[in-house]
């Protein structure tokens, strides 16, 4: 026992007498490289509303009406069923105007019989199926419940110089710049429902030798009526209840914000 603790407290030593060494040979790196007590900044308060949330700007049913030749991958006798379905890429609101522009395809998955032979009474084949995307591209004008989106432009930058006696001109050593920026929520699109109403015309059959009415065919036209619900909206504040605006606040605001140099909001006139 006496050998073992013995054994242990000299290998504890060992390691004492070499973290001092490190550090006297100056291995030792860890260090507070700076430190700053920092001052206070001062805000003031700016009253919007009480919660911002989505809010419905308009909402509408469009009509697009598309036409187009779609080929298949290989004879068919039959087409056995179309599922449709309506997807957008796009659909941007243009401020200030009234109108959207609406992007996007019709996708369809086309199950179709293709023949394999055709022998006495009888046709026999295959359900076969090709998935192809019908681009639409179109722009409608809407119509606003009340209020437009809220989209405030940003001003030109401002710039002010000064007069120097020395050079009798302006000096080029010192101006005043002022730039504002705004940054607006933008308006998007939500779908609410879609309806695809169609016609599939073949107008390149060829006969199938030996069976009355029956053809095959690999291109067809493709006429549809497409109906789009959509709402457009925005995130705004709003109040929840009667508008409480903070006149008392807006005095406070130091006289360089209460500038319209500075910072073109409408508010900021209203506070008398």
């Amino acid at each position: 026992m006496d050998k073992y603790y013995g054994d242990k407290a000299s290998v504890l030593s060992s390691s004492i007498h070499t973290s001092v060494d490190y550090c006297d040979k100056g291995d030792c790196k860890a260090k507070v490289i700076s430190a700053d007590t920092l001052p206070g900044a001062e805000n003031h308060p700016w009253y919007g509303g009480e919660y911002k949330i989505p809010k419905v700007l308009a909402e509408f049913v469009v009509q697009i009406d598309t036409e187009s030749q779609i080929k298949l991958n290989e004879p068919a006798y039959e087409i056995k069923r179309i599922e449709k379905q309506v997807f957008l890429t796009q659909c941007r609101y243009i401020p200030p105007t009234d109108k959207v522009f609406i992007e996007g395809y019709i996708r369809k998955n086309i199950e179709y019989a293709s023949k394999y032979c055709a022998k006495g009474r009888a046709i026999s084949g295959s359900i076969k199926d090709t998935t192809v995307h019908i681009p639409f591209k179109v722009y409608t004008k809407v119509k606003f419940r009340g209020e437009k989106p809220k989209i405030h432009p940003n001003l030109p930058p401002m710039v002010a110089r000064y007069f120097d006696e020395k050079r009798m001109g302006k000096d080029i050593r010192e101006a005043d710049r002022s730039n504002v920026e705004i940054l607006n929520e933008p308006v998007y699109c939500e779908l609410e429902w879609t309806a695809v109403y169609d016609a599939d015309i073949d107008q390149k059959g060829r006969p199938i030798e030996g069976f009355l009415n029956e053809e095959e065919f690999m291109e067809f036209t493709d006429k549809s009526v497409v109906y789009i619900c959509m709402k457009l909206l925005q995130k705004q504040q709003v109040c929840w209840g009667p508008a409480i605006p903070h006149k008392d606040d807006f005095k406070k605001l130091p006289n360089a914000l209460n500038q319209e140099w500075n910072l073109p909001i409408d508010e900021l006139d209203k506070k008398d």
